[in-house]
């Protein structure tokens, strides 16, 4: 899995333990931006109840997560609206920010500087 570094870092997305999705962070796309997402997708979902929002964004994440395992190749819109599934998940307070699910921030990698001798 390729993890993208913007210029602020990198955004990573695990579910059940493993990594799924990585995004770039930018002075445009922040964390909060990500964030919001999440709670775009809940007040878009008007006129559905909760508890129907809740089965569909978990059984989205499994499903992204059972392609994970069998290797099987996942789509660009599919990681975009795992991202939207667990933000709201994780808004929602269905699954904690922890070790197996939610949010990692990783600082822009430092490029080390060659020596010679």
């Amino acid at each position: 899995m390729t993890i993208y570094y913007g210029n602020q870092g990198s955004l990573c997305l695990y579910y059940k333990g493993k990594l799924v999705s990585s995004y770039p962070l930018t002075k445009k796309k922040t964390l909060q931006r990500y964030l919001n997402q999440g709670e775009e997708l809940i007040f878009k979902s008007n006129g559905i109840n909760i508890k129907t929002q809740i089965k569909t964004y978990t059984h989205f994440c499994n499903m992204v997560m059972n392609r994970k395992n069998n290797n099987q190749p996942i789509r660009r819109s599919d990681h975009i609206f795992f991202l939207n599934c667990l933000m709201a998940l994780l808004r929602l307070k269905i699954i904690d920010n922890d070790e197996l699910n939610g949010y990692m921030i990783f600082n822009k990698r430092k490029k080390l500087k060659r020596v010679n001798h």
